[in-house]
């Protein structure tokens, strides 16, 4: 496997990353002048549900960058960093749609999370595996 001197696939992801973030901030912006909210929720349901959507996104986008970059760096195969950077900007689309439009369980927020979970456990178990067979073998 050839080594990419930079992370360039994950730079890409990062940036979508980015324009997501912007996106779901600008929701929650928009909720606070609906609400009325400077600061915390107000006691709104609204203004709570859509601060968890920024929130939860804001939760696991370092993590999932992070990996990423780490793949990248020690020589996992760029299909493997598209599949998952793919995987992770879909996922957070579905668990902010699903959850922006209610705070009940629905497919966009249950499938939103298993994909974001399911991007971080092969992620993970990739770099370990990578990892191992540089440092132990």
């Amino acid at each position: 496997m050839a080594m990419s001197a930079l992370p360039f696939v994950t730079a890409f992801y990062a940036g979508l990353t980015g324009l997501l973030c912007v996106l779901l901030a600008a929701l929650v912006i928009r909720q606070r002048f609906r609400s009325r909210v400077s600061l915390g929720d107000g006691g709104d349901a609204d203004m709570s549900r859509m601060s968890r959507v920024f929130g939860n996104f804001a939760e696991y986008a370092a993590l999932v960058l992070v990996l990423l970059a780490l793949l990248e760096i020690c020589g996992a195969s760029r299909v493997l960093v598209h599949a998952l950077g793919i995987g992770f900007i879909v996922a957070r689309l579905a668990h902010a749609f699903g959850l922006a439009r209610t705070a009940d369980t629905n497919p966009g927020r249950a499938g939103g999370i298993v994909l974001t979970l399911l991007v971080i456990v092969v992620a993970s178990i990739a770099l370990l595996v990578i990892v191992a067979r540089k440092i132990f073998v």
